[in-house]
């Protein structure tokens, strides 16, 4: 799981790392002083956001990724995964933006996976004084991480979609920003839809409790285990959901019982790390590292006793909803969750984005497309339209009206991003506009609605 993560990881940094100046810099669409005054919580901490130029980011992705990779051969794992950790809530805080549900995910591994001896095994490391059966407070907190993702998730889908009438999945494929073609080929097949709804339900549900419960047979652990990974690979050829399906799938590797990994070891690796036995008597303490021990047990059990409060605070019929003064200190580690995906409801308004550039001899152009013609008329693949699936949860930020700050930015950024790049035909004035198309059932969809999001000049 160490590796797994490590190579997400770093793809997440090289995804990100194309549109570094767009996302993280002075120049781009969330500009420093927009950040602190709109959006800024005043317990994170960010070092991205300590500058607003290019080189002081390409120096922290640099400096990311040299870390990600210790981490990623086991030199100094629990050091350099708390590294890692930090560097991504940094990175996270910087841009709010353009987070989802699996960035929320990837952070808390990361948390976890500082209490856990993930380093001991396929790593650098020769000698080991942990054996292959392990198990700590720090497993409880993990296991109930995996279980709360989609425990919580089908708790949060009250909605007739989900409970009676079973079209959530056919109004999630009728999102064109987000249908993939494996997608478009189950869109044809409503019947199966309604199924496939149920049985995503009831896996979310029934999944966590074989993964969490004690006693339970590795054999029927293991079935709790393939059903969520096929729950992700369904998702991965059906919905443009980022990263998210392959965070889900790496997280379940470190929920294998121990004997399916000493079968693997034995067929397909012979472990090279040396286990040394220590005997009890053998052992030393002190009373620091006792009351380092106690302190790390109770923040365990505390971090743990948060995450429980605050997943049951977000189930409508649970009477107790935790105290924003407490819940606050959770967002200084970034311990904050919500696993309602697709959830309560599914979102029902799709549509794309129009860029009309207006130039010096008075044309009108397409800056996304590069034409000389302006055109409101639905693309064929609208999935296409976004360069990753950042830009496209940014997309979808971008529309709703309680960000309308963050949109002038994004407009000056375009403006100025192709006036750099085609000196020849400058443009005076950008209008950025959304077509929206609301989804009905039966395949039918209300009237385009033309929306004008922004308009700026070129100053």
């Amino acid at each position: 799981m160490r590796i797994g993560i490590s190579f997400i990881l770093l793809t997440d940094l090289f995804i990100r790392s194309l549109s570094i100046k767009a996302f993280f810099t002075d120049e781009g669409i969330l500009p420093l002083s927009v950040l602190k005054n709109f959006n800024w919580n005043p317990y994170y901490f960010s070092f991205h956001a300590m500058q607003g130029e290019l080189w002081w980011e390409v120096l922290l992705f640099c400096l990311n990724a040299l870390c990600i990779m210790l981490l990623l051969i086991g030199y100094r794992a629990r050091l350099f995964t708390f590294i890692c950790w930090v560097f991504l809530v940094s990175m996270q805080n910087r841009n709010p933006f353009i987070l989802q549900g699996g960035d929320e995910l990837l952070r808390i591994i990361l948390f976890w996976g500082v209490f856990l001896p993930w380093g001991e095994r396929y790593s650098v490391q020769k000698t080991s004084t942990y054996p292959n059966a392990y198990f700590s407070l720090a497993n409880i907190g993990y296991i109930f991480l995996i279980g709360s993702v989609y425990f919580f998730s089908a708790l949060l889908k009250t909605s007739s979609e989900w409970q009676s009438d079973g079209t959530a999945l056919y109004f999630a494929l009728s999102l064109d920003q987000m249908r993939l073609p494996f997608g478009t080929f189950l869109y044809q097949f409503p019947n199966l839809l309604t199924f496939l709804t149920h049985a995503v339900y009831y896996i979310e549900l029934l999944a966590p409790l074989l993964l969490a419960l004690p006693f339970i047979p590795s054999k029927v652990r293991v079935i709790g285990i393939i059903s969520i990974a096929i729950l992700h690979i369904g998702f991965f050829l059906s919905l443009y959901v980022g990263l998210f399906y392959i965070i889900g799938i790496v997280s379940l590797i470190g929920l294998l019982p121990s004997n399916y990994i000493d079968w693997f070891e034995h067929k397909f690796y012979k472990n090279k790390v040396q286990l040394i036995k220590i005997d009890s008597n053998q052992q030393r303490s002190s009373v620091i590292l006792d009351i380092l021990f106690t302190l790390k047990t109770w923040f365990v059990v505390f971090v743990i006793s948060y995450c429980l409060m605050l997943n049951l605070g977000n189930v409508k019929t649970f009477p107790y909803v935790m105290e924003s003064y407490l819940a606050k200190y959770g967002t200084i580690l970034r311990l904050e969750q919500n696993w309602g995906m697709f959830a309560p409801t599914i979102l029902k308004e799709d549509g794309w984005f129009v860029y009309s550039g207006y130039t010096a001899d008075g044309k009108f152009i397409d800056i996304k497309h590069q034409i000389d013609t302006v055109s409101y008329l639905k693309p064929k693949h609208a999935v296409t339209e976004y360069e990753s699936d950042r830009w496209r949860k940014y997309g979808e930020n971008y529309v709703f009206n309680n960000n309308n700050h963050i949109r002038p930015f994004y407009c000056k950024y375009l403006i100025n991003k192709w006036n750099k790049e085609h000196p020849n035909k400058h443009i005076i004035d950008l209008s950025i506009f959304f077509m929206k198309e609301v989804s009905l059932p039966n395949y039918e969809t209300k009237p385009i609605e033309k929306l004008a999001l922004c308009n700026c000049q070129d100053k």
